[in-house]
């Protein structure tokens, strides 16, 4: 039986001892043409020796730096938010987190694989602990227990890579089929029309009736507004 992989190891390997010759290729540089690479042509066609023909090199060689594929997937999701800047503290907790939940999204969009992988996989590399960080300060102090600061991070982050995940397949499957949002509503609108007509779901009729179409920014400002919401009417006190 193998090994249960750990792709969390390579942050406890340093990259040089400090002995021999300086390396070629820094895990920074690898990790950047990874995410290039999967930013073009998907996360599914990504392979190290895609990445060495990126680089110049051979296969084994980048295995010297990376081990297995699962390292690079950490180090590839540790790096698109490496140049992700942590907003500044204004002093309200609502604001600021909101805003670091904004720039969660923004680099999930900028890569459209990653939110798959920050869905289906967790990782600790220093970005990501760096913002994961700075998210529990900013909740820190609120009366949450120390376990509850942490707990109300992660739901907030799952959330917004969730979400950003679903947003994403939508665009994909509309740009898979070549049709736009309109003539795909407009294509579903007899069948709609069907089952408002039937009478048997009053709450989505009225929804179809009376509600108004909201583009993806405007639904994660609401729904991120109703979560806070929810996180402030429980906190101690309230």
């Amino acid at each position: 039986m193998s090994e249960p992989s750990a792709p969390w190891n390579i942050w406890m390997r340093p990259e040089w001892s400090g002995r021999g010759p300086k390396p070629t290729y820094s895990r920074a540089q690898i990790a950047d043409t990874a995410v290039r690479l999967a930013d073009a042509d998907g996360i599914e066609a990504l392979s190290m020796r895609k990445v060495a023909a990126e680089l110049g090199t051979g296969a084994m060689t980048i295995y010297r730096y990376v081990p297995n594929k699962e390292e690079l997937l950490e180090l590839m999701i540790d790096q698109c938010f490496a140049g992700a800047e942590l907003p500044p503290r204004t002093g309200s907790w609502r604001a600021d987190i909101s805003e670091l939940m904004r720039g969660h999204r923004a680099t999930l969009l900028r890569h459209p694989w990653l939110s798959r992988m920050t869905v289906s996989r967790s990782s600790a590399g220093p970005n990501m602990l760096r913002r994961m960080e700075f998210g529990m300060s900013i909740l820190d102090g609120l009366g949450l227990g120390t376990g509850q600061v942490l707990e109300t991070f992660l739901v907030l982050a799952a959330w917004v890579s969730g979400s950003t995940d679903a947003e994403l397949a939508e665009r994909e499957a509309r740009r898979r089929s070549g049709v736009d949002r309109d003539a795909a509503h407009a294509a579903i609108a007899p069948y709609v029309e069907q089952v408002v007509g039937s009478g048997a779901y009053p709450y989505f009729e009225r929804t179809v009736r009376e509600a108004r179409f909201r583009n993806p920014e405007e639904r994660f400002e609401s729904a991120l507004k109703l979560i806070l919401d929810g996180i402030e009417a429980n906190l101690p006190g309230k």
